[in-house]
């Protein structure tokens, strides 16, 4: 088993989270603190957690701008 862990930081951390929750399965675990998400990624092959961790910094990009676009 491998693991991969992704630390992102935003103001609006909380939400972000929330977008990404219907995203979780078994091999994700995510925790906010404060500011900070700590996503950590479980996978059988380095194929999997490369393409599972690019999965969600693309849809961390696309939460990002959605919030950001909303709050102007």
């Amino acid at each position: 088993m491998m693991r991969g862990v992704v630390v992102y930081e935003h103001p609006k951390a909380r939400s972000i989270l929330d977008s990404l929750r219907p995203d979780n399965t078994a091999e994700i675990v995510m925790k906010l603190s404060r500011d900070r998400i700590t996503i950590i990624v479980k996978a059988t092959s380095l194929r999997t957690l490369l393409a599972t961790c690019d999965d969600l910094l693309v849809n961390l990009q696309i939460a990002e701008e959605t919030l950001s676009n909303l709050l102007e």
